[in-house]
């Protein structure tokens, strides 16, 4: 005689095991969506430059840049990366770049 199958743990493995599987595949979607985001151009919001040594800005100090300014998210193209600032969430700004909302 068989013993009854159980179904309800047959279905959870193969769902997890198909969850598991699915995550590598959303990091690369991912990161497909960073690449393709524009690059940030002079002027893009809040008196944004890509090389922090062309600041026209009161605001200004010697030193300050992309890379070095509490929004920076990181480097993710050969130099330019996310910036966690809400006005600059849809492009990537440059490392060497700056703008008035620097902050340290």
């Amino acid at each position: 005689m068989t013993e009854p199958t159980d179904t309800s743990r047959r279905k959870f493995l193969k769902t997890g095991a198909m969850a598991v599987a699915a995550l590598p595949l959303s990091t690369l979607v991912h990161q497909r969506d960073v690449r393709a985001m524009a690059k940030a151009e002079d002027g893009h919001a809040h008196d944004y430059v890509n090389d922090a040594a062309d600041a026209d800005h009161e605001g200004y100090e010697d030193g300050q840049r992309c890379d070095n300014c509490a929004f920076w998210a990181g480097e993710s193209d050969n130099g330019w990366g996310e910036c966690h600032h809400p006005d600059f969430s849809d492009v990537l700004v440059k490392d060497e770049g700056w703008c008035s909302v620097w902050a340290g």
